[in-house]
């Protein structure tokens, strides 16, 4: 399993929490909390995202074989009631693609633009069945693959885009499509045994976790629907890796570094989304303050734990005198990952006017003795 994850740095690791929320869905509605994010798994044509995507969600396709379970031209109705039989399972939906009619284009985005908003708000289409109002509800979750990315203001933070630009090793994943398809599905099926024996203790995990974020976050710049993400796929990704070191196929030690990893690299993929939002509600500017501070929590930068551990090839900064000290050069790279047409003069301006930024003999920057003479950006956190 852990190879098959590792074919695709970019997305492997976030089908699997996906997949994982699916599977758990139970657990979480009991605790507060419902997975209802479509995951988007955008990339050019030819990069096997259509082979590698279907084969790492599947649960029970032991007969029917491996693939989609439908296509953007079907009809909005016929896509509800397959996604509506996918109780606790992953369905996958391909492919949004550039068409050569605009016509077909625009009548495919309109489709997964009404199926994002109805999984998003856990509401199928109402309709009469003889005398009877039949209100339909999602059960699993839903994975659209595309060749790029779709969302307005109501959609984008009822989503959660992977865009994926080096395909998976095609020989790897071929050995395992044709002599050994069931490792997937035979893995979810121990995992879902697991999962049954340890439900009570779960839930309370969750409902801790919940709670716990809910004080943290109160006061987030982050979209509430993209702070839930974050929080079930976090929890769905630890669940994964706990169920993994109890059967003895990872150490404690490598499941701790593997979980700071994943939840660096989703407070990335959260992150852009909430850019790709502001964006489209014409938001005027980054808070960048709030910004970095989010980054931060997240553990998105690595830190020193002190000046004496201070390594400049590893750090990129570390805590001093409650400010998060950070290299230059480390938080431009970063910002620049995540906040399209970045300039750097917008984020001093902006720590400026929010009094973040700690100033020394009016330089904005700090050097702290015992690192090497390097200058760090010394924000209050």
């Amino acid at each position: 399993m852990g190879e098959l994850i590792n074919l695709s740095a970019e997305i492997g690791r976030v089908l699997v929490a996906h997949v994982i929320s699916g599977i758990t869905r139970a657990a979480f509605k009991e605790a507060g909390l419902t997975p209802c994010a479509v995951l988007v798994v955008m990339g050019k044509s030819g990069i096997l995202k259509s082979h590698y995507v279907p084969h790492m969600v599947q649960l029970y396709n032991r007969q029917d074989g491996i693939g989609a379970v439908t296509r953007f031209n079907s009809t909005k109705r016929f896509i509800e009631d397959t996604l509506h039989d996918y109780s606790e399972c992953t369905a996958v939906i391909d492919d949004l693609h550039t068409a050569e009619s605009r016509s077909i284009k625009r009548r495919n985005e309109e489709t997964a633009e009404e199926i994002i908003r109805r999984i998003g708000d856990d509401t199928g289409r109402g309709r009469m069945n003889g005398h009877t109002q039949v209100q339909q509800q999602f059960r699993g979750n839903a994975v659209f693959i595309g060749e790029y990315t779709i969302g307005k203001a109501s959609t984008i933070p009822r989503a959660l885009v992977v865009e994926i630009t080096s395909p998976p090793n095609g020989t790897i994943l071929d050995k395992y499509q044709r002599h050994r398809p069931l490792v997937v599905s035979t893995f979810y099926y121990y995992f879902i045994q697991w999962y049954v024996d340890h439900f009570a203790e779960i839930c309370a995990t969750i409902d801790d976790r919940l709670t716990k974020f809910r004080e943290t976050t109160a006061n987030s710049s982050v979209h509430g629907r993209l702070r839930d993400t974050q929080l079930y796929l976090q929890i769905s990704y630890m669940l994964f890796l706990k169920f993994c070191t109890e059967s003895q196929c990872c150490s404690r030690q490598d499941a701790t570094e593997e979980y700071k990893n994943f939840s660096r690299y989703l407070a990335r993929l959260i992150q852009a989304q909430q850019v790709r939002f502001n964006q489209d509600s014409n938001s005027k500017s980054v808070d960048y303050p709030n910004f970095i501070r989010y980054l931060y929590h997240n553990n998105s930068f690595i830190l020193a734990k002190s000046k004496k551990d201070f390594n400049p090839s590893v750090h990129d900064g570390l805590i001093y005198y409650d400010c998060l000290c950070l290299r230059g050069e480390r938080l431009k790279k970063r910002l620049r990952q995540l906040v399209p047409n970045f300039n750097f003069n917008d984020c001093i301006a902006s720590l400026l006017a929010a009094g973040a930024l700690k100033l020394v003999e009016n330089k904005y920057t700090v050097q702290i003795d015992g690192t090497g003479g390097i200058r760090f950006y010394a924000i209050r956190i």
